[in-house]
């Protein structure tokens, strides 16, 4: 492998901003793109300097590249997924990972399989504040971590339809199957893994047939529990939210963009724990980390993905963490289809070989 990773970026709609990203670091550069829609890949060659444009993953692979980003519709991840990593090319894949329960055995049989590595891309675990509290948390500032919420809360009626007023998957997909980037980050500083779902939701308020919200509360395996709620219809003015409440300290980010993030220690007043970032972005970050429009996430997350490339691994976030962060909004589904019924979750992360 050189020294200048090539990459390929499958879907250039979500995957512009992985465009953007790449073609700024030092170290790799996007040697083509690919998507169905011929438009839009000769418009992201000629503006991003892109080299080849491709309709079709198989036509990308033939480069011999060195990593793929899958930010294909979610219905096809874990089938571009496979294809990349049968072809012997690392793979980062958008979220959530998988569609279906069914694709996690699949996905977990490809990975085991191939010698290309595979990561799931949950960008808010690079969020600044999140790597803040997981060090806090490591060493013991926040007691017992006990109970966590997260919101992903977003009135966007304008990417519920495409150009041609059709309905897009923020119409079609139940919001708590959208929860990697609330759960994710909960997970990646508390190190525990979801192991049953309850899960209640309203509809029809803003949309024939669609859901407006739902809201998932997991017991995890320290018996903690961690409340989530997704919306794509509402009339609020939130985006992220996320709470950590431990018995020695409790933080809350406020709704991200809109307030100032809160950490308190018991007992004690508001502060900011060793001058550690608690917003989203790394304050050192280059000037060009914010371009893929996630602010310096998508930049730190790729830096690990190449350095596990460079060294042959592990990734940070590898393919059982991903199936747990994906199962658990499958899961939540199913328990909000059920009239809240609880639903047990496959413990994915201990088929992790040593």
């Amino acid at each position: 492998m050189s020294s200048d990773l090539r990459a390929g970026v499958l879907g250039v709609g979500r995957g512009l901003s992985y465009v953007r990203v790449l073609q700024a670091m030092d170290g790799v550069h996007v040697a083509a793109v690919a998507d169905m829609n011929a438009e839009r890949v000769q418009t992201v060659c000629e503006e991003h300097n892109v080299p080849q444009g491709f309709a079709t993953l198989e036509e990308m692979l033939d480069l011999g590249l060195d990593l793929v980003v899958v930010a294909t519709p979610i219905a096809q991840h874990v089938e571009h997924s496979i294809q990349a990593l049968e072809a012997g090319v690392n793979v980062l894949s958008e979220i959530p990972t998988l569609a279906t329960r069914e694709e996690a055995d699949r996905l977990v049989a490809a990975v085991e399989k191939s010698d290309a590595l595979y990561m799931c891309g949950e960008n808010c675990n690079y969020w600044a504040y999140v790597h803040s509290l997981r060090r806090l948390n490591e060493r013991g500032d926040f007691g017992k971590i006990f109970a966590a919420e997260a919101e992903y809360i977003h009135a966007i009626p304008s990417m519920r339809r495409d150009e041609h007023g059709n309905p897009t998957w923020r119409a079609t997909m139940l919001p708590i199957i959208y929860l990697t980037h609330s759960l994710g980050p909960v997970m990646w500083v508390t190190g525990q893994y979801p192991v049953e779902v309850v899960c209640l939701g309203t509809k029809e308020h803003f949309e024939p047939g669609l859901t407006d919200i739902q809201m998932a509360v997991f017991r995890m395996t320290d018996d903690s529990v961690v409340r989530i709620t997704c919306s794509f219809a509402n009339c609020h003015w939130g985006n992220h939210r996320q709470v950590f409440m431990g018995t020695e300290a409790t933080f809350d980010s406020g709704w991200i963009g809109k307030d100032e993030p809160k950490f308190r220690y018991a007992g004690g007043d508001f502060t900011i724990p060793d001058n550690l970032p608690l917003g989203t972005n790394f304050p050192d970050a280059p000037k060009t980390a914010a371009l893929g429009g996630h602010g310096t996430a998508e930049w730190y997350m790729l830096e690990d993905f190449f350095t596990a490339i460079r060294t042959g691994g592990p990734v940070p976030i590898d393919v059982y963490e991903g199936n747990m962060y994906s199962l658990a909004g499958i899961c939540a589904a199913e328990s909000a289809a059920n009239g809240g019924r609880p639903v047990e979750i496959p413990q994915y992360q201990l088929q992790r070989k040593a």
